[in-house]
């Protein structure tokens, strides 16, 4: 995944890599927030196979490992 910064003067900077496991195994990326109480934001990301992922923020913009955090979403449409 990809993050694009924008300058302020209706240009993007250049792409900055966030994290690396994505791909297309994944239907619905969401930014949740601070979900862990670090301080710092978090990513849920969902797989095809309905098992949801949680990837903490380093505080830099970017993005830890997963950790599955459930299984069984495949029948819902989307994260909110």
């Amino acid at each position: 995944m990809w993050r694009y910064d924008g300058t302020a003067t209706g240009k993007f900077k250049s792409r900055v890599k966030v994290f690396n496991d994505c791909g297309p195994s994944y239907n619905v990326i969401v930014g949740v927030g601070d979900i862990t109480g670090d301080g710092r934001a978090d990513i849920v990301s969902r797989d095809t196979s309905g098992t949801v992922w949680r990837n903490n923020g380093n505080g830099k913009g970017s993005f830890g490992g997963r950790t599955r955090i459930a299984t069984g979403w495949q029948g819902y449409k989307g994260l909110f």
